[in-house]
């Protein structure tokens, strides 16, 4: 009997300590140009943004930033705690920046009210394909 209360009792440390997960997704992805890797010189910088929106297709609240790395064109969304993201549809907002100058390479074209990149993103996410040659996808 003390050796069933022991298994028990293991077995429900094991459950409280994995916990049911709390939904946030690490979302991956990667940008593309002329059908490769998108590439930064040096001195640029690309800021990638997941802005969720409501049913009105209105921009929510919150932002969640992706890290980018520019070896590979590849993104993780991280949000700003490293947490990730809820799931729900997104518009992308890219920001190609000249960090010198602080300008923005895209003229805004991408930013968080105009860019054509909106995707649904969930736990069957695989991967986002951004690809700036194809802004309507």
């Amino acid at each position: 009997m003390r050796f069933l209360r022991t298994q028990i009792a293991a077995c429900l440390c094991a459950v409280l300590m994995t916990g049911c997960g709390d939904g946030m997704l690490k979302t991956k992805g990667r940008v593309i140009k002329n059908g490769g890797p998108f590439t930064l010189k040096e001195d640029e910088d690309l800021g990638i943004f997941f802005y969720p929106l409501n049913s009105d297709g209105s921009l929510g609240n919150t932002v969640y930033p992706a890290f980018f790395n520019a070896a590979d064109s590849t993104f993780r969304v991280t949000g700003s705690d490293k947490r990730g993201m809820p799931p729900g549809k997104y518009r992308v907002a890219l920001k190609h920046k000249l960090v010198s100058k602080k300008i923005d390479l895209f003229k805004g074209a991408f930013d968080m009210t105009h860019s054509p990149f909106v995707y649904d993103v969930d736990s069957s996410t695989r991967e986002i394909v951004i690809d700036l040659d194809k802004p309507s996808s």
